[in-house]
């Protein structure tokens, strides 16, 4: 039989079929590899009523699919921002306490999973916005603002006040109003729920807020209506008792700025706390108890540790009612550790006269 006149037929890559793949598989990977760094995406109309079906938007995550949608329906509704991106990033964050679905979501965190995530970054910036409280807060929810109050900052879901809410009048509690800041949106809204179920209206309530952004304008605003309630002693500071309890952690050592006690949080305190007024700490975590208990104690000319040596812990809850996460872990046999400083008769000023004048 005549020899083929191709000489690509009769060669010996054409007659070996692995050394067929080995020598196009590369070539068809390139090609590809091309057409996609050339490829020109097609054009994204930023027109009112686009809709995202065709160009890169397409293909990106859902994440990035639901911010040009948003990009795109401002631009709908008049914005001046030329590009996508650009109104993206002109987007105003909405505030994380005011989400109309949390009602529902607590009403199914009550029905069932009362489970809910245990960490956020207070330092992200949609927690570091102030919450919407209303135009008539704290009269609104407290029947008697002129009694003292008692903050529980970062409350969880709002078992321990809920209990201390419902004792008995005795020792003076039942001249207490109680206040529960809490910064996880869904919890804070769950906690609120809590407050008619157990009929502690007009003497209990919680916040959503970050504690380290909102605490002064909280005191600031009970503090003014306390003060047109009562007629005799314009100076008398309502805020006796805070607790702090269980916190965050934050293991990480780059992660320790998000903890929750902070020179700005003392001094907030230190403002709005008259004399002999308490602080109580408590973790099940020793290192987080002395970090908070060192911040106070560098402030030592406005709040006193109780105990002289900063290795000694109370061995009890002075307050008697436990907290949910301490109950947990005594039951393990797992130690708590504790502190409570008292605040000082020394005036932080010229912050208090100022805070003062103000709400006068």
């Amino acid at each position: 039989m005549a020899a083929s006149s191709d000489p690509f037929r009769s060669s010996f890559l054409y007659r070996t079929p692995r050394l067929q793949l080995l020598f196009v598989a590369p070539v068809i990977s390139l090609l590809v590899m091309f057409s996609r760094t050339f490829a020109r995406p097609t054009p994204l109309a930023l027109v009112p009523g686009c809709i995202l079906e065709h160009g890169p938007f397409a293909t990106r995550s859902s994440r990035g699919a639901n911010r040009s949608t948003r990009a795109l329906r401002l631009f709908s509704e008049g914005s001046d921002c030329t590009t996508a991106s650009t109104v993206s990033r002109q987007e105003k964050i909405s505030s994380p306490w005011t989400d109309p679905q949390l009602s529902e979501r607590s009403k199914r965190k009550r029905r069932g999973n009362t489970r809910f995530r245990q960490h956020v970054n207070p330092l992200s910036r949609k927690y570091q916005q102030e919450t919407d409280l209303s135009e008539k807060w704290p009269q609104d929810v407290f029947s008697d603002c002129s009694k003292q109050l008692h903050i529980d900052i970062g409350c969880g879901k709002g078992g321990f006040l809920l209990d201390l809410a419902k004792q008995e009048p005795k020792d003076g509690l039942d001249s207490y109003n109680y206040l529960g800041l809490e910064i996880r949106p869904l919890v804070a809204q769950y906690a609120r729920d809590r407050v008619a179920v157990h009929h502690l209206q007009g003497k209990l309530d919680y916040v959503g807020c970050n504690a380290n952004v909102d605490l002064s304008r909280v005191l600031r605003l009970y503090q003014k209506a306390a003060l047109a309630r009562m007629d005799d002693d314009n100076h008398n500071l309502r805020l006796t008792r805070v607790t702090i309890q269980f916190p965050d952690p934050h293991f990480k050592s780059h992660h320790a700025k998000r903890r929750v006690v902070t020179p700005q949080l003392i001094d907030a305190l230190a403002v709005y706390m008259p004399t002999n007024a308490v602080v109580f700490l408590q973790s099940d975590v020793q290192s987080v108890l002395d970090d908070m208990r060192l911040q106070f104690r560098e402030r030592a000319v406005y709040f006193e540790d109780m105990l002289e040596s900063k290795n000694d812990y109370l061995s009890e809850n002075f307050l008697g009612v436990p907290t949910e996460r301490e109950v947990s872990v005594l039951d393990k046999g797992l130690p708590v550790y504790r502190a409570v400083f008292t605040r000082t008769s020394e005036l932080l000023l010229p912050a208090t006269e100022r805070i003062i004048q103000d709400v006068l």
